[in-house]
């Protein structure tokens, strides 16, 4: 009676979501799809408009290339006087140029001759009603355009539109200047119809929008399924979360509900697969550790699975708050924000920050060797060994907080990995800095009226390698405004497409830039810098974990 009371409240109206997740799934994938549609459309006409038009260009080309062919020998050389070339000569290339025009679908094809700063036609064909009315240009005569005179200047080809009013009407045009082997220059013109263009870049268009609507449906209908398929497997997993929780977490081994989670990572090895993989076992470790409780097995027990899931959760190990000091304390001394961008699911990548006492700050930037769940999880265990080795009273020995820590790392190294490492403790009240370095990129200090330098440090040791290794620690003074820059070499060994590497110049001159703009908050820098590294890398694979953090200290603590 009890399970029926608890499965009957389990499904109250009062419980129900006003929009499920099926439904939040399927709408943020249909928007995604129509501005991907959009974008895809848009894009696909851009292409396809630039193919046209250069194979109008190549066309016109060809035709330009053509035409010396076609007039008789050393032609050019002589049509430099108006008497050179008869009304006879003149009229037999101009049949041979309109019937070539005619075959390949030119308007026109023909010539100028530049004498006196004017250009004279010397070739040319008609169009069939100009043949019959013969309104056709005539040897000689002379045509003016601004785009023709500065091609014949520049001694460079140009493709251009006519206005409206032009009197040979409105075509695509090409001028392409020429020079005969006696050093005549002359200028060869083609041109096509404006209609035959657009009626061209219309279809275009037309292609663009009926690939656009497949690919949409194509894709609605794909996420149509995948909402579907995930949310029934999370509302599986939500239902008999509450279920568990109503019966004080104690499983019904033969409960329906229950089946169905457990059959879900037979089911497919998605992510959902492995959460509800891990809910079981999460499930089944809570059971064993509520019922032995007093039992030394059961922490290990619960220690081991938490290790098994170590690569699902250790990024959510990093700090994500960054008020340290509104939480008992008054008011700021410091601005502290920083990210992390693995470059594959799991990263090695590490950042930290944590108070060892009222007065100090502890925080550090790693960078494991290797990727994935091994740098992962050697990952997890430094930073543990990080915050459990900064005591109060090392707040003036950092260097003492890396030896310890280095030599249990290389202890338990069985793997042969190892974690550069940086760490800093700040006194809030005086802007104090003690730092060192285990063998990581060095910080920049970014000081008002001054250029971002590096900080005076030893380049130390990597953690994990070398028992009993030793480190010096340094001190520094903040003053109000100053900043640190911290980071992983993912920043500045980004990538961009060319095969070009982000480099250090390029981020000294963009701590410059922030530097000058002191009205900045810590999270602004953060947030500047990784959008200009990722914009820098644009669409290129990106190579290694990306890791920045940035302490601004304010002096306004009270």
């Amino acid at each position: 009676m009890n399970a029926e009371r608890r499965r009957s409240e389990r499904f109250r109206p009062t419980d129900r979501v006003r929009f499920g997740l099926r439904f939040k799934i399927i709408l943020g994938l249909t928007l995604f799809n129509i501005l991907g549609t959009a974008v895809f459309a848009w894009n696909h006409y851009r292409i396809e408009k630039d193919a046209t038009i250069e194979g109008i260009q190549q066309k016109l080309s060809a035709a330009a290339r053509a035409l010396p062919d076609m007039l008789p020998p050393g032609y050019f050389d002589r049509a430099v006087t108006p008497e050179a070339v008869s009304a006879q000569e003149y009229e037999a290339i101009l049949r041979k140029l309109s019937d070539y025009c005619r075959d390949t679908g030119l308007i026109y094809l023909y010539s100028y001759a530049a004498v006196d700063g004017q250009f004279h036609t010397t070739s040319s064909n008609g169009t069939p009603q100009e043949l019959a009315e013969g309104s056709y240009a005539r040897y000689w005569e002379t045509y003016s355009n601004p785009l023709l005179t500065q091609a014949f200047a520049e001694n460079r080809a140009y493709f251009g539109e006519t206005s409206e009013d032009d009197e040979w009407g409105e075509v695509y045009f090409l001028f392409s200047p020429r020079q005969t082997a006696a050093g005549t220059r002359y200028v060869v013109g083609a041109d096509v119809s404006i209609e035959y263009l657009y009626a061209k870049l219309d279809a275009s268009l037309r292609n663009s929008i009926l690939i656009g609507f497949a690919s949409f449906f194509v894709v609605f209908a794909f996420s149509f399924w995948l909402g579907s398929r995930v949310s029934s497997k999370i509302t599986r997993l939500s239902e008999y979360t509450r279920e568990l929780a109503a019966s004080d977490f104690q499983p019904v081994q033969d409960d329906a509900l229950r089946q169905l989670v457990v059959r879900i990572p037979s089911e497919s090895r998605d992510e959902i697969a492995q959460l509800a993989s891990s809910f079981i076992t999460m499930e089944t470790r809570l059971n064993n550790y509520l019922q032995e409780l007093t039992e030394t097995t059961a922490t290990k027990e619960r220690l081991r699975n938490e290790l098994k899931i170590a690569g699902d959760i250790q990024l959510s190990m990093l700090p994500r708050q960054f008020d340290p000091l509104r939480d008992g304390h008054r008011g700021v001394a410091i601005d502290l924000h920083a990210t992390v961008k693995p470059a594959k699911e799991a990263g090695g990548d590490l950042y930290d920050y944590f108070f060892i006492d009222d007065e100090h700050v502890c925080f550090m930037v790693g960078d494991v060797s290797d990727k994935g769940m091994p740098a992962a999880l050697f990952m997890t265990v430094a930073v543990t060994l990080m915050r459990a080795r900064s005591q109060a009273e090392l707040a003036d020995a950092p260097e003492r907080i890396l030896a310890e820590a280095n030599d249990l790392l290389e202890e338990q190294n069985a793997m042969c990995q190892f974690v550069t490492l940086f760490i800093g403790i700040i006194d809030v009240r005086t802007g104090r800095v003690c730092y060192a370095n285990g063998g990581h990129n060095r910080p920049y200090l970014c000081r008002p009226g001054a250029a971002p330098a590096k900080l005076v440090a030893d380049e130390g040791v990597a953690l994990g390698i070398l028992p009993g290794a030793e480190f010096r620690s340094q001190a520094l003074q903040l003053q109000p405004g100053d900043t640190l820059y911290l980071y992983s070499d993912g920043v500045t060994e980004a990538v961009s497409e060319d095969g070009s590497f982000f480099g250090e110049p390029r981020l000294e001159a963009e701590l410059a830039e922030l530097t000058a703009q002191p009205g900045l908050s810590a999270k602004q820098w953060v947030e500047a810098n990784l959008a200009s590294v990722i914009g820098f890398s644009d669409d290129h694979h990106q190579a290694d974990d990306i890791t920045i953090l940035v302490l601004r200290y304010t002096g306004k603590a009270g």
